[in-house]
C-alpha cells in the first residue's frame, strides 16, 4: 500500500496488523499521503483493534446462519457476507466486499432500488421475511431467483449497518405449485390456512363456491368464510383441533353453514388435514356444498 501512495495512487485508507514493541498485536487503520517533492509519507494511524475484534465476532455469527447475509453500510456498500452468500450468489467474498448492494438486484430493479434502500435507511426497523413481496436475487452469471428478505438495523460505534438475511425460495414456489396443481384437480373447494388461520391457498372451486375472487382471500381469517353468528367461537375450535391436528373425514354429523361474499348462507361439509411444510403446519380444508341433498 506504502509503494502505491508513493506511485501517486490515493488510498483513503488502508488496514494493517501491526507488531507492538511488547509483543502483542494491534490492527490499525492508516492514511498516507505523500509529501510534495519529497521521498517520504505522511501518515497517520488509527487504532481500530476494538472494532477489528467486534466484526470478527459479527462475521462469526453470520457463518452460523442458514440463509445467506449480506452486511452493507449507509453508502450501500458491502462490508460483510457468509459463506451462503458466496453459494448462492457464486461469487467469491473478495469479489462483493466494497460493491454496492445492486450487484446482488436484477438489473431490471437496480434503477429503483437506491430509492428504497434511502427510506429504509432513513426510518431503519426489523422486517421479518414473508412480507408479500415479490423480490429476486441475481447470479454472477447473470440467472434469477426468487428469495426472501429480511432486514435489520445494526448500530455500530461508528455508523449504521443493514444486516440483510437472504433466503432462496425456489424449492418453495416449486412444491407450492405442485401442491396448487393438486387443489385445483379437486372437485371441492379447498381452502388451506395456517395457524393464525389465515388462508394462504384456495382453489378455483373455492371461488365459484364462495363468490370470491382468490386474491380477495389470501392472507384473510377463515372466518370470512364462516357466518357470523358462528365467527366468535370458530377461534377456539380451531385452536383445539391445531393442538391435535388429525385427519377429520366429511360426514361428521355437524351442521355446519359457509357464507358466500353476498352474506348468504348454504350448509356445507368439511374434512380437515393437517400438512407439515417446512414453515410449519398448514390445515386443509376440503369443502362441499350439500344444499341439494
Amino acid at each position: 500500500a506504502m509503494k502505491r501512495v508513493f506511485e501517486g495512487e490515493a488510498i483513503p485508507e488502508f488496514v494493517v496488523r501491526n507488531l507492538c514493541r511488547d509483543g502483542s498485536h494491534r490492527w490499525v487503520a492508516w492514511s498516507a499521503t505523500r509529501i510534495p517533492g519529497e521521498d517520504q509519507l505522511y501518515a497517520v494511524g488509527r487504532d481500530i483493534t476494538d472494532r477489528k475484534q467486534s466484526e470478527e465476532k459479527f462475521q462469526a455469527l453470520l457463518e452460523s446462519a442458514p440463509d445467506a447475509m449480506v452486511v452493507v453500510d449507509t453508502d450501500r456498500r458491502i462490508q460483510l457476507v457468509n459463506s451462503q452468500t458466496e453459494n448462492i450468489f457464486g461469487y467469491d467474498r473478495e469479489e462483493l466486499l466494497g460493491q454496492e448492494i445492486e450487484l446482488l438486484v436484477p438489473e431490471r430493479f437496480r434503477a429503483d432500488h437506491p430509492a428504497k434502500f434511502e427510506s429504509f435507511a432513513g426510518q431503519p426497523k426489523a422486517r421479518p421475511m414473508g412480507s408479500a413481496l415479490k423480490l429476486y436475487g441475481r447470479r454472477k452469471d447473470g440467472t434469477e431467483f426468487p428469495v426472501e428478505i429480511s432486514l435489520s438495523p445494526v448500530e455500530t460505534e461508528t455508523r449504521l449497518l443493514i444486516s440483510s438475511a437472504i433466503r432462496d425460495i425456489s424449492g418453495r414456489l416449486k412444491s407450492e405449485a405442485k401442491f396448487q396443481a393438486l387443489l385445483e384437480s379437486a372437485p371441492d373447494a379447498m381452502v388451506v390456512v395456517d395457524t393464525d388461520r389465515r388462508i394462504q391457498f384456495v382453489n378455483t372451486q373455492t371461488e365459484r363456491l364462495f363468490g370470491y375472487t382468490r386474491s380477495a382471500l389470501l392472507g384473510e381469517e377463515v372466518e370470512t368464510l364462516i357466518p357470523e353468528r358462528f365467527r366468535l367461537d370458530h377461534p377456539q375450535k380451531f385452536a383445539q383441533f391445531s393442538a391435535n391436528p388429525q385427519v377429520r373425514p366429511m360426514g361428521t354429523g355437524l351442521q355446519l353453514f359457509g357464507r358466500r361474499h353476498d352474506g348468504s348462507e348454504f350448509p356445507i361439509e368439511i374434512s380437515l388435514s393437517p400438512v407439515e411444510t417446512e414453515d410449519g403446519l398448514l390445515i386443509s380444508s376440503a369443502i362441499r356444498d350439500v344444499s341439494a341433498r
